[in-house]
């Protein structure tokens, strides 16, 4: 056994870690929808804690953490770069992914494609070295055996650009380098488990409150509300959804009188005169008003899941919460949500759920993105704010009916992706395509995923510092 790692970059909860390339399904690698769940490269989050890494025991306890559940029947890829050996890419998949295509089922999943996306994926990390960890409760060492054909099949793809790339095996009975044969280092059954769960990383973790899901359908699940809370919320959605149209279309209430101040229909054409007649003035700004009042749900929504102390459960109205998830199928005001997500945009975001764009407006909505996505002027979230909006997006997915959660599955695919966390924004994105498979900012997000694409942050970074987490000794920074 030759691995030392020396450093790790270990980002700060929550949420725990990022998933690297996760969760494939079988026909992920097809030219159809290549990298459906793939996930952007790690990113070393602000405030990131360097600690420093002994050996294997220290790299295999701090994987689950990183991904945030307990791999199983699964093989994961570990990038290593720079003098420092300092971990980046974590990837994972199923051990179905890496079974080669039989002749008889060409939509069965295609081991070797999987492999050579995995293995590019960690040369473009900056990897100097690759280790390979096999997780299987089968053994692993009958050669013709599903565990050990992938593996290897990995392993070779890797060795073709990273040559001394390593496999371990970490099994119920214990975890051992894959071809250690000194039964004194490596025993049959592997080293107890317990020297990872006691190793100085998972310590670490657990100071930090960190978690680690026994699954990864726990990682991901979102728990729905209460059946009384979703009623609620459901018929909340409906009746908002109900003054929009009315709004919008500005047709009559059954009392009789207009949506609000009488307004007539929005989509009268200008007045030879270049005026807007006075009807359709009101009805824009009776919109604007249930725009402007959507994103004031909203806010408020915030500021209670900031002020909830940390581990405490966050307590929303489900009234409220179906006037946001129906109000984020408006354009405008999903817009405007987005934009909330960084400091400084309060009165761009308002004017954008009034539907109030102008110059200045586009300009401002400009440089928000740029925030997110340019390798320039992007800049890591600030987490107080994303941390609230997760909170009541996810409150939203577990109270609102299905049709209605693309909206909010996509912004919490995008904050994952701004944070870094490739596999939740892919799981995210899946979820929102899953509604809506035509939506059309899920579909560009997936794409940046299935392509690699960190955020600006992250490709700044990179550029600045390839691989090295600095001199001296490790430490907090």
């Amino acid at each position: 056994m030759k691995l030392v790692v020396h450093t790790v970059v270990l980002g700060a909860p929550p949420p725990p870690g990022t998933a690297g390339i996760d969760g494939m399904n079988p026909k992920d690698i097809t030219s159809k929808n290549l990298g459906r769940r793939s996930a952007v490269p790690n990113a070393t989050v602000p405030n990131a804690t360097v600690v420093r890494v002994a050996g294997p025991e220290d790299l295999l306890a701090y994987i689950p953490y990183r991904l945030g559940f307990e791999p199983a029947e699964s093989v994961v890829a570990v990038s290593l770069t720079g003098p420092r050996q300092r971990v980046g890419l974590v990837a994972r998949v199923d051990l179905d992914d890496l079974r080669l295509r039989q002749p008889d089922d060409p939509e069965g999943p295609d081991g070797a494609a999987t492999a050579r996306w995995l293995a590019d994926h960690v040369v473009a990390d900056g990897a100097d070295r690759a280790v390979v960890v096999l997780y299987t409760a089968t053994d692993p060492f009958v050669p013709t055996g599903a565990a050990r054909r992938a593996v290897d099949l990995l392993r070779a793809r890797l060795e073709r650009r990273l040559p001394g790339t390593e496999a371990w095996l970490v099994a119920p009975t214990g975890f051992r380098a894959l071809d250690c044969a000194d039964p004194m280092c490596c025993p049959a059954e592997g080293r107890p488990l317990t020297a990872l769960q006691g190793s100085r990383v998972a310590a670490h973790m657990v100071l930090e409150g960190r978690t680690v899901a026994g699954t990864r359908e726990e990682r991901y699940a979102l728990r729905a509300a209460p059946e009384a809370a979703r009623t609620q919320a459901r018929r909340a959605a409906a009746r908002w959804t109900d003054t929009y149209r009315r709004l919008l279309n500005g047709t009559r209430f059954p009392d009789g009188g207009g949506p609000i101040d009488g307004a007539a229909r929005t989509d009268s054409t200008t007045a030879t005169d270049g005026t807007i007649p006075t009807d359709d003035l009101r009805a824009e700004r009776a919109l604007g008003e249930w725009g402007a009042e959507s994103l004031g749900l909203w806010r408020s929504a915030v500021r209670t899941a900031a002020g909830t102390r940390p581990g405490r459960p966050v307590v929303l109205s489900p009234v409220d919460l179906g006037k946001i998830g129906a109000a984020l199928a408006d354009t405008p005001v999903r817009d405007a949500v987005l934009l909330s997500l960084a400091p400084g945009t309060e009165e761009t975001a308002l004017r954008t759920a009034r539907r109030q764009v102008d110059g200045d407006t586009d300009v401002a909505t400009g440089a928000v993105m740029a925030r997110i996505v340019d390798p320039e002027q992007g800049v890591p979230p600030d987490e107080e704010i994303t941390r609230a909006a997760r909170d009541v997006l996810e409150a939203v997915v577990t109270h609102v009916p299905r049709n209605r959660r693309a909206p909010a599955y996509l912004l919490l695919a995008l904050v994952a992706w701004w944070r870094g966390d490739g596999g939740l924004a892919a799981e995210r994105v899946s979820d929102a395509l899953g509604v809506d498979p035509g939506y059309r900012l899920a579909l560009l997000l997936r794409g940046a995923i299935a392509g690699g694409v960190p955020p600006g942050w992250v490709r700044r970074e990179r550029g600045a510092c390839p691989g090295e987490p600095g001199q001296g000794e490790a430490a907090a920074v």
